[in-house]
């Protein structure tokens, strides 16, 4: 996913356009830049029936009617459509929508990374801004089929608690807010004050539920986030030109790997989320060490990321990198102190990485939220609020999350 561009930025590119001109002309004569960006998740099952949303942003209104096309990369089979690929943008529109739609094929058995990018338009001076977004198709849901035992448990909250399980199992609609402090607003997303994700999680029943205490687990897509962990996860290490990959140990793990953001795998799941029937209320924080093997209050994430998984095979095998140091080539066998020097892209070291049931930051006002759980089956809801950051952020976002129960449950 790529992160909601904002008009300045457009307007950036056209008043340096503007200003390398003698005199003031019209639109017809600057370049007017087009951005692309994803609304919310960019990751979708091959069954699912909402889509994603493009949005498709000009740097100044065009003074005349004209036509931008927008082209898909990746995909082969014809996993997926869009509800149209050329924009007509009437005189003075400077912004559209295109929705991407599942085909329902049902062929999937991996990711699917396809590529957007804007296309021919009809006046040459009108061009892509940037190189357009990446979307992620994922096989049908994967639903876990409970067995006797968890059956048993779920009859058995049914009669000690008064509530039916079921209706917080499979594919539950979520809908997460993430609300950004203020320094990470300007320096990490393009000035977006917040931003909502919309989509589904597979929640199945926890291997650690007992008789007394009911325990789910999301399989996949906990909390609606997933998308948005896996783009500041890329911003931080193997798409930041600026830092991440301008040091030699990063850099040179990336080459190593041979990185490769189409055939790139990524998912979340998330176990002990502890409801606790007296109160309606949920425990959902757990003790946790971190990469440095500090004790932390965190959310139990467990990540999987395909390019950490051919690292930590070099790792294991002990493999070597090279690094030109002066004009000669130097090895450096990976091991878990080089990777934390600077070539590390385990999501546990960049995501999620401050103690949450305490203010850490103590930013002036606190940025930091109380973590909280709540369900209840009359309103048919679960809902969370909990704090999160990532390596180097300036402080806490805000997470809201609503999971909405099944109808009829």
């Amino acid at each position: 996913m790529k992160f909601i561009k904002t008009s300045t930025l457009l307007l950036f590119i056209a008043c340096i356009t503007a200003a390398c001109s003698n005199d003031d002309k019209s639109d017809v004569e600057m370049t007017n830049g087009v951005a692309l960006s994803v609304v919310g998740n960019a990751f979708m099952a091959e069954d699912d029936t909402e889509g994603i949303t493009l949005h498709v942003l000009m740097a100044f209104a065009p003074s005349k009617d004209e036509t931008i096309e927008i082209v898909m990369t990746g995909n082969e089979g014809d996993i997926v459509r869009m509800d149209h690929n050329t924009l007509h943008f009437k005189a003075g529109q400077k912004e559209a929508t295109v929705k991407v739609l599942s085909n329902a094929k049902h062929v999937l058995s991996v990711p699917k990374t396809l590529s957007i990018r804007v296309g021919n338009t009809s006046n040459p001076r009108i061009k892509a801004a940037d190189d357009g977004v990446k979307i992620t198709i994922t096989p049908d849901s994967d639903i876990p089929t409970l067995t006797s035992q968890q059956l048993q448990l779920i009859e058995g909250y049914k009669q000690k608690y008064g509530f039916d399980l079921t209706a917080l199992l499979g594919k539950v609609p979520v809908e997460a807010t993430v609300s950004f402090n203020t320094a990470d607003k300007e320096s990490y997303f393009k000035g977006q004050s917040q931003a909502t994700f919309k989509g589904f999680s597979i929640i199945t029943l926890s291997e650690k539920a007992t008789e007394e205490t009911p325990v789910l687990k999301m399989v996949d897509n906990p909390m609606g986030l997933t998308s948005f962990f896996y783009d500041v996860l890329k911003r931080k290490t193997v798409e930041d030109h600026e830092f991440f990959l301008k040091q030699p140990y990063g850099n040179a793990i990336v080459q190593a790997i041979k990185y490769d953001a189409a055939k790139e795998q990524f998912s979340v799941t998330l176990d002990d989320i502890k409801l606790v029937p007296s109160s309606g209320k949920i425990d959902f924080i757990v003790e946790r060490p971190n990469v440095y093997d500090d004790k932390i209050h965190a959310l139990p994430f467990v990540y999987y990321f395909s390019a950490w998984e051919r690292v930590k095979k070099l790792r294991d095998e002990g493999a070597t990198v090279y690094i030109k140091e002066n004009g000669k080539n130097v090895g450096y066998q990976v091991t878990d102190e080089f990777l934390l020097a600077g070539g590390s892209i385990d999501p546990l070291r960049w995501l999620a990485v401050s103690d949450v049931s305490r203010d850490t930051f103590k930013n002036s006002p606190s940025d930091w939220i109380e973590p909280k759980g709540n369900f209840d089956f009359t309103k048919g809801t679960m809902t969370f609020v909990f704090p999160w950051d990532f390596d180097a952020a300036n402080g806490y976002e805000q997470v809201r999350v609503t999971y909405t129960m099944h109808r009829g449950k």
